[in-house]
C-alpha cells in the first residue's frame, strides 16, 4: 500500500531524463558539489562523505542507486541533503527543476514496477498534464539491502 506523502509540496529532480521528487518535508536544502572522500569497502552507491558547514554527511549517488544510466555531463550535479531519521545525508541528483505544489493525488506505483528489484525504490507517480513523475521511498533508498 502507498503511504500518504507528508507534504503535498514535492522538490522535483532529473536522474537521466527522468524526473523524480522528494517531499519538501525530507529535503533540508540543496548544495553545490563539493570534494567528497570516498569510504573503503562502502557500496558502489556510497560516494563518500562531505563536511556540510561542520557537519560531517553520508553521500549517495541516486543514480548508482537507482541504476540510472550516466548520461549527464556533470555541469548541474548538486548534493540534496535530506533528513531521515533525525541524521543529514547527501543524495547526488543531477539538477534540481523545481518546487512543485502535487495538484492531484499521487497514483500507486504500476505492479510490474513494484515487483522489479529496485520498485519498492518508488512510492508513487504524479501524474501532470505534461509529464510523470516518480516520487520515492526515502526509507528504502536509504537502507543498506535491496528494494524488495
Amino acid at each position: 500500500m502507498t503511504e500518504k506523502i507528508a507534504s503535498r509540496e514535492l522538490v522535483v529532480f532529473n536522474l537521466g531524463r527522468a524526473k523524480f521528487a522528494l517531499s519538501t518535508a525530507q529535503v533540508r536544502g540543496i548544495e553545490e558539489m563539493q570534494e567528497i572522500v570516498p569510504v573503503p569497502q562502502s557500496p558502489g552507491y556510497v560516494s563518500g562523505l562531505i563536511n556540510l558547514r561542520g557537519e560531517i554527511i553520508a553521500v549517495l549517488d541516486l543514480r548508482k542507486r537507482l541504476k540510472v544510466a550516466d548520461a549527464h555531463d556533470g555541469r548541474d550535479l548538486v548534493t540534496m541533503v535530506v533528513e531521515h531519521r533525525g541524521e543529514a545525508v547527501g543524495l547526488v541528483v543531477d539538477r534540481v527543476v523545481s518546487v512543485e505544489l502535487a495538484g492531484a493525488e499521487p497514483v500507486p506505483v504500476p505492479e510490474t514496477l513494484a515487483a522489479s528489484d529496485s520498485g519498492g525504490f518508488y512510492q508513487s507517480v504524479l501524474e501532470l498534464p505534461e509529464d510523470k513523475i516518480i516520487i520515492l521511498n526515502l526509507d528504502k533508498i536509504l537502507t543498506l539491502e535491496e528494494a524488495k
